[in-house]
């Protein structure tokens, strides 16, 4: 009798693995994809042409060189990576002329990202970026 019965309940939990697979694989297939990570150059330049910095700035998961790189990512969040809806850090700024141009390459998730502007000066533009330059 037990010669008989180790063959069926081995039989038996055979089926059930293989169904237990079968049902997890749906699961999986249902599962809400990720986000896309980005992945940005950001760039400051002085009107006049004498200074020049960069810095990387990776989002999901928040990286890169950028001093306050999850800072950074959440304010672009918030506009939902369009540059051009970040909204102002709200801080004052003097009325000095030292222009400023910014700019940002690269994609923010799926979509390529190529902003460019130009500020009065470097205060108008970190403030004016949410804090996405400030570095």
């Amino acid at each position: 009798m037990l010669k008989r019965l180790i063959p069926a309940v081995a039989a038996a939990l055979v089926a059930a693995g293989a169904a237990g697979l079968a049902g997890a694989a749906p699961a999986q297939a249902d599962a809400a994809p990720q986000a896309a990570d980005s992945r940005l150059m950001l760039t400051w330049s002085e009107g006049d042409g004498t200074a020049s910095r960069s810095a990387t700035l990776h989002c999901r998961p928040a990286g890169g060189t950028h001093p306050s790189a999850a800072d950074a990512c959440a304010a672009l969040e918030s506009a939902g990576g369009d540059f051009s809806s970040l909204r102002p850090s709200g801080g004052a700024c003097t009325m000095e002329y030292r222009p400023v141009q910014v700019s940002a390459r690269g994609h923010w998730g799926a979509e390529p990202v190529d902003y460019s502007e130009t500020f009065s000066n470097p205060c108008t533009a970190r403030n004016g970026t949410d804090g996405v330059f400030a570095f």
